[in-house]
């Protein structure tokens, strides 16, 4: 699979950094995953630090890329992961087995909400889920 990046202008690239808790309610969850996620990111010029934690649960999954599509391990998982910017939107594609994820990040204009689209590109998904973050203070 080959990945163009484009350059983009740094206005284009919001800083995501922050912690972020899922909000349920306003998120589409299809595949029934996710029900209380948080997610802190921590971002620098071209890199990109995500660690995820589940609810209730010790599971934590932790990631460290560039964001300029090259691809990374996944922490504690038999998976990789490669960033871009594609405009306003940071861009994941995860690849776990023979499963493959698409994860497309936007952050709202006043900087509260992250919404994260996925699809699942192999095998194809019947719908994708749209997971909705508030920001933490």
């Amino acid at each position: 699979m080959a990945v163009f990046v484009l350059p983009g202008a740094a206005q284009d690239r919001p800083d995501l950094s922050g912690t972020w808790k899922l909000d349920a309610s306003r998120s589409q969850l299809h595949s029934g995953k996710a029900a209380g996620a948080t997610w802190v990111i921590r971002e620098s010029d071209n890199a990109i630090n995500i660690a995820e934690s589940e609810d209730g649960s010790n599971k934590k999954i932790e990631l460290q890329c560039t964001t300029d599509g090259k691809d990374c391990k996944v922490a504690g998982e038999k998976a990789t992961a490669s960033f871009w910017y594609n405009g306003p939107l940071l861009v994941e594609m995860e690849t776990k087995g023979d499963h493959v994820m698409r994860y497309r990040m936007k952050l709202s204009e006043d900087h509260k909400t992250l919404t994260v689209e996925t699809t699942s590109i192999v095998p194809k998904g019947d719908q994708d889920d749209t997971l909705v973050f508030d920001k933490q203070a």
